[in-house]
């Protein structure tokens, strides 16, 4: 009875210390980033009868989750059933080192180059707010670190893709007005490159900054509205998602992804290139998410491992717009590596 009770006791201890692990809430073993101030890469490179569709630039993966953590609520709109109740409070921490995907706020994601931003919005009595699985920051504080970046960065222009926005209807009109009066309270207005101005394959970096003069924002959306100033996501752009966790499979879901592209007569959107690997919620794939700790650290190895490949180049050429997780990560250089790629290309 007594060995019994003994075996027990190791049993919860050992239960308990699992636990304990698994909620650790740490997403990031070390920080590196570049020394280097990116802030200016397009004015100072991008000539201006470069078509918008075709400049190579770095994109941020659900780009504003970095204030992720154990204290965060749940994104009841968009988190699936395990990350709610019961559940969900025993599997927190390992939630959160899979749901922060970038590490920089909007102002280090800048200086770090990044142009293309993948956004996710909730809308929760009156006030937008930015998440992946959970909530992570007001969207206002964000915009204004935007708007002053492109206040203090003639030539520069980004793509704001609001990817998905949860709490609105995309097919009432009112809902968009909601959004629109949001741009302009939050000053993105102001910068605003306006649909109607051009087709979106005939635009060139001359047209979007004024030859260089002044910095302007693209904006896509999935509202479904008539003459609106943004771009309808649908026929903007063009990003196919692996959903792989596994480094191999994702690449070649990349590559075959880049010779359909390519194979193309015209293109005539953004493409971008969603060099992102995905837990799976499956054994292998929750094993798979143990090895790698959190979603940062599997980042940081994706990341060079795709540079690494020898059709990296090729895939660039018909996917121009690379979004990654940990877009500013310079570990093993990949921060300094890929701008050094995006400014030679933007040069030629």
């Amino acid at each position: 009875m007594k060995r019994l009770i003994r075996i027990i006791k190791w049993v919860l201890i050992i239960l308990i210390l699992f636990i304990i692990t698994v909620n650790i809430p740490i997403v990031s073993m070390g920080n590196t980033v570049s020394d280097v101030d990116y802030s200016t890469w397009m004015s100072e490179n991008i000539s201006n009868d470069s078509l918008a569709i075709e400049i190579t630039m770095l994109g941020a993966h659900d780009a504003f989750s970095n204030e992720i953590n154990y204290f965060s609520r749940v994104d009841t709109y968009s988190a699936d059933d395990i990350m709610k109740g019961i559940p969900g409070a025993f599997l927190k921490g390992f939630i959160v080192r899979q749901s922060v995907t970038q590490n920089a706020s909007p102002t280090e994601l800048l200086e770090s180059g990044v142009r293309y931003f993948d956004i996710r919005l909730s809308y929760t009595d009156g006030i937008w707010e930015t998440k992946h699985n959970y909530i992570s920051g007001v969207f206002e504080e964000i915009a204004l670190e935007i708007t002053t970046f492109l206040a203090e960065n003639d030539g520069e222009f980004l793509i704001l893709d609001f990817q998905h926005i949860h709490g609105i209807d995309y097919s009432n009109d009112v809902d968009y007005q909601l959004f629109y009066d949001m741009l302009e309270d939050y000053g993105l207005i102001d910068y605003l490159y306006d649909s109607s101005n051009k087709p979106l394959n005939e635009i060139t970096y001359g047209d979007l900054t004024s030859n260089n003069t002044i910095s302007r924002v693209i904006i896509l959306d999935k509202f479904e509205k008539d003459n609106k100033l943004t771009y309808d996501y649908e026929s903007s752009i063009r990003a196919s998602w692996a959903n792989n966790d596994n480094f191999e499979e994702t690449i070649d879901f990349l590559i075959a992804e880049g010779n359909e592209v390519s194979n193309l007569d015209q293109v005539d959107t953004f493409v971008v290139m969603q060099a992102v690997t995905t837990m799976q919620m499956s054994p292998t794939g929750i094993l798979n998410s143990f090895k790698t700790w959190s979603l940062l650290e599997r980042a940081t190895q994706f990341n060079n491992t795709l540079m690494n490949s020898e059709e990296f180049l090729d895939m660039l050429d018909s996917m121009p717009i690379i979004m990654v997780d940990y877009a500013n990560s310079n570990d093993d250089l990949f921060n300094d590596n890929i701008m050094e790629i995006i400014i030679q290309r933007a040069q030629e």
